[in-house]
């Protein structure tokens, strides 16, 4: 009987453990929430590095990869080009939902982040 219970309070945080980390932000994600908290119109050069790095990691998933080019090509709007792939990040139900907010914050960003934006980004970084 005490080993049934041992098991399953094991169990039981192995599972919440689990959770709270699949809710938790990527490094990746968490590095461009604070660009983008930030952002004024397009990102700095040094931003666009620390985006280029996340592009180029292979460590990166195809999410990040999708969002920090669409975030140095950033200028006042969204580039047409990066839309479509935004939208995919955005409508993908198996992407982490910091990743799908991150998309729809970049496919609608007008010069910088609206108010409600910065507050869900700064959920993001913490």
């Amino acid at each position: 009987m005490k080993s049934r219970i041992v098991l399953l309070m094991v169990a039981i945080t192995s599972l919440l453990l689990g959770a709270q980390s699949a809710l938790a932000a990527s490094a990746a994600v968490k590095e461009m929430a604070g660009i983008m908290i930030h952002l004024e119109h397009y990102p700095t050069s040094d931003e666009k590095g620390k985006l280029k790095s996340i592009a180029d990691n292979s460590a990166s998933t195809e999410n990040e990869r999708v969002l920090a080019r669409a975030i140095m090509n950033l200028k006042h709007h969204a580039a047409d080009a990066d839309k479509d792939k935004l939208k995919k990040v955005m409508d993908d139900s198996s992407a982490p939902a910091d990743d799908r907010e991150l998309a729809g914050i970049i496919l609608n960003i007008s010069h910088m982040p609206s108010a409600a934006d910065k507050s869900k980004l700064e959920q993001m970084m913490k």
